[in-house]
């Protein structure tokens, strides 16, 4: 009878575990079929939106790659519709998914063909990649040789040399960074068109070293990033002059206030709320630059300092502000509950909305427990409005789930 009892202690406790588990690391495993014909997949690549970060799958279909709860996935395969989706893991930390393609149906038009090179040809370029040496006479070689080291010195003819090798040299990383940009349109990696070519290669602006150093998988994560980046600047200069250059001349701090809204309103940055004011401060932007400066260079330096007061402040991107389809009708059963059952009746049923609408995601029998971590005072319930109230639920949220979770 003891053993049965044990047993069953154990069993409920093991339950209860699992149900409450959280995740640090998904196992993501699947396979992409074609259910049209019998084919080897040898540009499947499996994408993590969040990351930027990206692995390539098997011949056979199969692929294996490490993600976190939540995280949005695209899967691309050259010749069908990307398929996107977001990690659900279960009880086993474990994600598994069968991913049927649809091929893409296109109109054949008049293109000009040009071969793609492989991944080993370019990084063969990439590494073979180099000036060739039109040095000067320097050193006790000036004199050794004064009349050779002055004829290079004033020489227009040898000062062309030199101006054509480093054009040439120009031209050749450029060549290089093409090929591999045709590469990875091929691959859906990026969707860029031919005419963006280009003006994207001078966007990258990627160094020398970089270029010849990198390996494959810090290439992609580097150009996705500039991707990412080039299709936002692009939004951004939907308007011949956007609203928060027209105040800069009479309110600057209006003017920066509407700047981060825009790169905001476009996901070029994600912040929540209650920390603008402190980001703004860390920039400390010089309203001489803002004025002098395209809105590439501003947005370039604006998210090169995004990037370090995150890292700096260890800011939480979980918190950013979400739209949930909150009404007022949804409010109204905690409301009732408070004015007719009582502060700890209202603050279940807001918990168990919340929960509904996806703000939280618990299970019922962690309630009363994070309603003890929740710490909600009346006071608050009763003046804050609908969004202060989501945001702190929010904060606790995951610093509840920090707290508890399973190491």
């Amino acid at each position: 009878m003891k053993n049965t009892f044990f047993l069953l202690s154990l069993f409920c406790l093991t339950s209860f575990t699992g149900i409450t588990q959280t995740c640090d690391k998904v196992l993501f495993t699947g396979r992409v079929i074609d259910s049209t014909s019998l084919q080897s997949f040898y540009n499947l690549m499996i994408v993590n939106r969040r990351t930027g970060q990206g692995v390539f799958g098997q011949p056979n279909g199969s692929f294996s790659i490490y993600v976190s709860n939540g995280d949005s996935i695209s899967i691309s395969v050259t010749g069908y519709y990307v398929i996107n989706f977001k990690v659900d893991a279960d009880a086993d930390c474990q994600f598994r998914r069968k991913v049927y393609l649809n091929p893409r149906l296109r109109d054949i038009q008049e293109v000009v063909v040009r071969p793609i090179k492989t991944l080993e040809q370019i990084k063969e370029e990439r590494e073979n990649l180099a000036m060739r040496d039109t040095r000067l006479v320097t050193g006790i070689e000036v004199l050794q040789s004064p009349i050779t080291a002055l004829y290079q010195a004033f020489s227009k003819k040898e000062q062309n040399k030199r101006w054509i090798e480093k054009q040439t040299y120009k031209d050749n990383q450029r060549k290089i960074v093409q090929e591999l940009l045709r590469l990875y349109v091929s691959y859906d990696i990026i969707d860029l068109s031919e005419d963006e070519f280009d003006q994207f290669i001078s966007f990258l602006n990627v160094s020398e070293t970089f270029l010849k150093t990198a390996t494959e998988m810090e290439l992609i994560t580097f150009i996705q990033d500039k991707f990412a980046h080039f299709r936002i600047v692009g939004q951004l200069h939907t308007t011949d002059k956007p609203d928060w250059r027209t105040s800069m001349k009479s309110d600057p701090k209006r003017a920066i206030n509407e700047m981060l809204k825009l790169y905001m309103s476009n996901k070029a940055i994600e912040l929540p709320t209650s920390e603008i004011e402190h980001f703004i401060a860390y920039m400390n932007l010089d309203n001489d630059f803002l004025n002098s400066h395209s809105d590439a260079d501003v947005f370039n330096l604006v998210y090169t300092k995004y990037t370090d007061f995150i890292a700096f402040y260890k800011i939480d991107i979980r918190l950013v502000d979400m739209n949930y389809n909150l009404t007022e009708t949804d409010n109204e059963d905690w409301k009732w509950d408070l004015k007719h059952k009582g502060f700890k009746a209202a603050t279940m049923s807001l918990v168990k909305m919340y929960n509904e609408h996806k703000v939280i995601q618990l299970d019922e029998e962690e309630y009363p427990k994070f309603i003890t971590f929740l710490n909600l005072k009346e006071s608050f319930l009763n003046s804050a409005s609908q969004e202060e109230l989501i945001q702190f639920v929010r904060e606790k949220y995951f610093k509840y789930l920090d707290f508890y979770r399973k190491k």
